[in-house]
């Protein structure tokens, strides 16, 4: 394969070489149908073989046997046909008025005792849903209930710490206690962290400040 693009990419273009390389022809073991009579034997006659004589007579032989056969098995095939009609409509010809109107009622026996079967099946069937459906009904209320009780008793522990830490809030009242506890005892951010992790507060380092100038 690779031999042949070479030989033929100084004569095709590169897409015409692979288009060509990739054709691929089917070739027919036979000759199709749709292309016809070959012209040199359009008028050409075949011989027809003759067969022994023996065979001719055992071929007709085995012929009118399946014949017969298959024609015995139609006729016994409809006998039972006519058979079965006769019967049925002499079946239906002796019923007086009587039986047919007593079959009729057994008919209708049958069918109430049918219906009655189905409803208490359906009965039971529906008396086990609503059953299984109110006492889903129940869980879901109680699981409800309980979570809303859960959220009220969060919300009130919510209440009694707001409650709780509003003492210490500045007020009108508190504002003027406020500033002069602001004052007397002042609170700094300031602070630093060492590597130990140790809280280093600005006075501390004022401390040491003076330490050193003394």
């Amino acid at each position: 394969m690779a031999n042949i693009a070479t030989t033929l990419s100084g004569v095709f273009t590169k897409p015409r070489a692979l288009a060509l390389l990739q054709y691929t022809t089917v070739r027919f073991r036979r000759k199709p149908r749709w292309l016809g009579t070959a012209k040199s034997k359009l008028f050409r006659v075949p011989e027809r073989k003759k067969q022994i004589e023996e065979e001719i007579e055992e071929l007709k032989r085995l012929h009118n046997n399946y014949r017969t056969q298959m024609k015995a098995v139609r006729n016994f095939l409809r006998d039972e046909v006519e058979a079965y009609k006769l019967v049925s409509r002499a079946g239906l010809v002796l019923q007086t008025p009587q039986q047919e109107e007593a079959e009729w009622q057994e008919a209708l026996r049958r069918n109430e005792e049918w219906n009655r079967l189905t409803a208490a099946k359906r009965e039971e069937r529906l008396a086990a849903e609503r059953a299984a459906r109110k006492e889903y009904i129940l869980e879901r209320l109680v699981l409800k209930e309980q979570r809303e009780m859960d959220k009220k008793e969060e919300v009130e522990a919510k209440v009694r710490v707001e409650k709780e830490q509003s003492k210490t809030f500045i007020t009108r009242d508190t504002i003027d206690k406020a500033i002069e506890l602001a004052l007397v005892q002042p609170t700094s951010f300031n602070f630093a962290l060492d590597r130990e992790g140790s809280l280093h507060r600005s006075t501390e380092f004022s401390a040491k400040g003076k330490s050193h100038e003394n």
